[in-house]
């Protein structure tokens, strides 16, 4: 609670401030008012927002403000109770999930307010882990050689970026080598990096940095990547936005800041940045060559994109640096949310939530990221989706998108509400990466389209690995239909667990100009077939022995069939176990796939797993072994 010598000690505070030059006259009087209104209402009982970033799939964080414990089980925004506004915040961490720490944001206040909390959980170095190799085993790299990690920061202002990394046997090992200053050594102990995500985070001062990094896989072979990163901090690499700022030429900086996007987009450079404070911010934008293309949040504040039904953010970039969205959440979707048209220089979206959404045109295509079609390789989409929430959106997909290549879209949350539909790589698919995903449809809603690869005008080297699919799961070829010109080649589908659905291997997968479906690794829950064919195929397709490779799978199922016709019930080629192993060689036991009638996966929803410990957790499902953390300990220290 706000009393007056806390009063007559923020004025002095403020005073010293204005003398230094570092707020404007109208600036302290903001303050002046904001402190007042916050006594006003001192003593509200208000709910305690938090929101928590970088927890493992898998894995649950215990915390507790006052008398109120939650665990949470996923990256979302939740309500950890209520509180006095103003009175002292002290938010525990009760019980660290397996294998990270998990803080407080060293810029989370100490006292109540409205504001939400940041609690940021990172991986922790630990022994290496030998994962079985699986294909299509390539050489191991940086999504678009790098470019996946932001390159400029504001000094004394929190970084925090994420590098990505292809190929290789994942899970990955990232190790933050050296840094440099100016060309001078820093100690690494002022940094930090996620060991499994590769997130970077620091507090800058200005001037240049460099960054030496090292990405490992977990191949019985180490395959290892490096390279050196560079880090911009300056003052003007920065346009500043705030609810209450003016749009007028010469402002922009962090004491006075501009109010609206698409007036700030076009103030800067490409060069520049945009950060939002927090607050909502309506209508729709651009983002696109020559000028500002990079949106984020403040640290550890929420500016919200309402779109209000009236238009998509459009994203049109050829050059670098690639376009970004950071931190933010977006509602009022009508259709599309953002439309690429096209990304070849690459977007990246991260730490966005993705609120509600409506679809209307008939339902074509809607979603919250869209590509349009551009069949031409030289256009293609480029995408990087990362740790971001997709909610409530019926009869909506996470994505929609034509001609994407090198994408990668990871460690995200698909939970639509009243949908059938999820992550959909529609059309001229190339070289995209779906991992590390949780996608869960309700019961009511049940189907295989967690992730439907739809090959609509070819796809190639598509890999979909180490997903949670709760009441969902796998279609592959489904709108690739002519058997010559259409073709579907090297698509891997491993390590993932799929609990409620299955694998849908439709038309493409068999033509005969296609080649090397392979599923592996994974772990299947199902009470009918596991696998499902192509709609009302009639009879077994000619090249299916040579064109499907299923092996090294568990199925936990009491269905008599291996695979199923989904939508003739009654056909004559829904195939029995023994055919399926016997007469054409899949799934056999010799390749190390196991059925059961009974399962030995534990929990339920994003906790779905085989037990910790289980010598099978190399072998079978998303999950990989993290050491088992004390589940007593206290961790206290902040992350930036």
């Amino acid at each position: 609670m706000t009393t007056p010598s806390n009063c007559l000690s923020q004025l002095m505070l403020l005073r010293m401030g204005l003398s230094r030059g570092r707020r404007s006259l109208g600036r302290f009087a903001a303050l002046i008012l904001a402190m007042f209104a916050e006594a006003a209402i001192a003593g509200t009982l208000v709910p305690i927002n938090v929101r928590i970033e970088g927890l493992a799939l898998g894995n649950a964080l215990s915390l507790r403000q006052g008398s109120t414990t939650i665990t949470a089980t996923l990256n979302e925004a939740i309500v950890l109770g209520q509180a006095e506004m103003g009175s002292a915040l002290s938010i525990q961490v009760l019980t660290q999930p397996d294998g990270q720490v998990c803080a407080l944001s060293a810029q989370a206040p100490s006292v109540v307010s409205s504001a939400p909390v940041f609690v940021r959980c990172v991986h922790t170095a630990a022994p290496r882990i030998t994962i079985p190799t699986t294909l299509p085993d390539e050489p191991l790299g940086w999504w678009q050689s790098g470019a996946s990690l932001r390159t400029i920061a504001y000094p004394g202002l929190a970084y925090e970026s994420r590098l990505s990394a292809v190929g290789g046997t994942f899970p990955y090992e990232f190790r933050l080598l050296a840094a440099r200053l100016n060309g001078l050594p820093m100690p690494l102990s002022a940094f930090s990096i996620d060991f499994r995500r590769g997130t970077l985070r620091f507090v800058p001062q200005a001037g240049n940095f460099e960054f030496d990094i090292e990405v490992r896989d977990s191949g019985a072979v180490q395959k290892v990547a490096q390279r050196t990163f560079a880090v911009a901090a300056a003052v003007n690499a920065f346009l500043f936005v705030a609810p209450n700022g003016v749009d007028a030429p010469g402002r922009g900086s962090i004491t006075q800041p501009l109010q609206s996007i698409p007036y700030a987009l076009a103030q800067g450079t490409s060069a520049q940045a945009l950060m939002l404070r927090a607050g909502v911010y309506s209508g729709f934008f651009a983002l696109q060559d020559g000028r500002v293309k990079q949106i984020f949040a403040y640290p550890d504040e929420v500016p919200v994109l309402a779109l209000n039904r009236t238009g998509a953010i459009n994203v049109r970039v050829s050059q670098a640096p690639v376009a970004r969205i950071e931190g933010v959440d977006v509602s009022g979707v009508s259709q599309y949310g953002l439309i690429s048209d096209p990304s070849p220089a690459g977007v990246v979206i991260r730490l966005v939530r993705f609120l509600d959404g409506v679809v209307v045109q008939a339902g074509e295509n809607p979603a919250y990221l869209h590509g349009f079609g551009d069949n031409s390789a030289l256009s293609r989409h480029r995408f990087l989706v990362q740790d971001s929430e997709f909610n409530n959106f019926p009869n909506g997909f996470a994505v929609t998108w034509f001609d994407a290549g090198d994408s990668v879209f990871e460690n995200n949350q698909v939970r639509l509400g009243a949908s059938t539909d999820g992550i959909h790589d529609k059309d001229n698919s190339q070289r995209n990466v779906h991992r590390e995903n949780y996608i869960e449809y309700a019961p009511q809603f049940a189907n295989n389209d967690g992730v439907r690869i739809s090959a609509q005008d070819n796809s190639r080297n598509m890999n979909i690995h180490h997903n949670l699919f709760i009441n969902s799961g796998v279609t592959i070829g489904g709108q690739c239909f002519e058997d010559l010109s259409c073709t579907m080649r090297a698509h891997d589908v491993h390590h993932n667990t799929i609990v409620g659905g299955g694998v849908v291997l439709r038309w493409g997968v068999f033509n005969s100009s296609s080649s090397d479906t392979r599923v592996s690794n994974n772990l299947i829950r199902s009470t009918p077939a596991p696998y499902a064919w192509a709609a009302c195929l009639g009879t077994v397709p000619s090249a299916f022995a040579t064109l499907l490779r299923s092996r090294f799978n568990r199925f936990e199922t009491a269905s008599a069939n291996a695979i199923r016709d989904t939508e003739c019930p009654n056909s004559p080629i829904n195939m029995n176990w023994a055919t399926w192993v016997s007469t054409h060689g899949q799934d056999t036991v010799g390749s190390g796939s196991v059925l059961s009638a009974t399962s030995d996966l534990v929990g339920t929803g994003a906790l779905t797993r085989l037990p910790p410990g289980d010598p099978r957790l190399t072998s079978f499902g998303h999950r990989y072994p993290l050491p088992v953390n004390d589940a007593t300990t206290l961790f206290a220290n902040g992350f930036e």
